[in-house]
């Protein structure tokens, strides 16, 4: 199964593909979009560890867990490893440089080969909070079961100083041995795996982004993915087309919609899909609506039509493998030089 992307990353995503050249805030944007990207990876390197790992009973994992607290305060977890003796929560890291930390002062930075400096958000601290909270809820369910955390460092070309030596956290490539040594340390069963899994799904809150966008700071158009969405592309004979790279596809007005969807709202009017789009015609506009099977609400001038969540379809995700693979294999390479 495929890492699950968070709402903030889609609309991170979409907005950085969307927000207009000129716009103040593009750059920062694209550099957020970097780091997410980066984030992302890890997470899915830290899925592949795991699917080649026999765990020695049964066990569960939920990737991207959300959810909210009684005051409203939000919780994201990277990972939640359930067992019936044991529940391991794991904050993943794609930093690279050298990682050092200062406990009294809860500051964890890293000096990277130029000599920067570059403090970060301390993980202990992210991972404590999500620990104390969890254990509140585990106690208003009447279970009594381990509940650890660890920090899991995806960048194997990144230096843990040994001001780290003493704090749950090692690269990726020592989880197994870690949950070797787990296994060792907490051999009974203290809660029903089944009842667990579904306390938690019941408290699963899918988070929204935490950014909104004016319509008008988006480009309109549906642009080349293959020009890194530079470029508006034109419908010819069933296809969209793009003038400048010549790239071809039938799906790329579903990509738009989907941009629609995460960054403005996911139900679209005739009027909205022919300015988003760029489409003259009402007439052209209703076909292909009709075409895309979209579901229809209302009649004459109210109706409008809903994009579902997955109009992206399972080809969408096969490339999501594809471009992550590439991104890690270029961070690796950005790390050698």
């Amino acid at each position: 199964m495929i890492q699950q992307k968070s709402s903030h990353y889609l609309f991170i995503e979409a907005l950085a593909n969307r927000l207009r050249i000129e716009d103040l805030d593009a750059v920062a944007v694209k550099d957020e979009f970097y780091r997410l990207e980066a984030g992302l990876a890890g997470e899915m390197r830290l899925q592949q560890i795991l699917s080649e790992y026999s765990f020695k009973h049964d066990a569960q994992i939920i990737y991207n867990f959300e959810c909210k607290n009684e005051k409203g305060s939000t919780h994201q977890m990277d990972a939640l490893i359930l067992t019936a003796s044991f529940i391991l929560i794991l904050e993943v890291k794609q930093i690279a440089g050298t990682l050092f930390y200062k406990p009294a002062q809860h500051e964890f930075y890293r000096i990277q080969d130029d000599g920067i400096h570059e403090n970060f958000p301390n993980p202990f601290d992210q991972a404590y909070r999500h620990q104390l909270f969890l254990e509140n809820q585990f106690a208003s369910w009447k279970l009594d079961i381990p509940l650890l955390y660890t920090v899991v460092i995806a960048n194997y070309r990144a230096k843990l100083d040994n001001s780290l030596q003493n704090f749950p956290i090692f690269h990726i490539s020592g989880l197994p041995r870690f949950l070797e040594n787990l296994n060792k340390r907490f051999p009974m069963k203290r809660g029903n795996l089944s009842f667990i899994r579904s306390k938690l799904d019941a408290l699963y809150f899918r988070l929204p982004p935490r950014r909104t966008v004016e319509s008008s700071r988006l480009r309109r158009g549906v642009l080349c993915r293959d020009c890194k969405y530079l470029h508006v592309m034109h419908y010819v004979s069933g296809s969209w087309v793009c003038p400048i790279c010549r790239f071809k596809s039938k799906n790329a007005l579903k990509e738009t919609l989907h941009h629609y969807r995460i960054l403005i709202k996911p139900e679209i009017t005739n009027r909205e899909f022919r300015d988003f789009v760029g489409i003259d015609s009402m007439h052209t506009a209703s076909k292909i609506l009709m075409r895309l099977g979209l579901e229809m609400v209302g009649n004459g001038r109210g109706t409008y039509y809903i994009i579902p969540e997955n109009i992206l379809g399972e080809e969408k995700y096969i490339e999501l493998c594809f471009e992550l693979d590439m991104f890690g294999r270029e961070m690796e390479s950005a790390s050698k030089s």
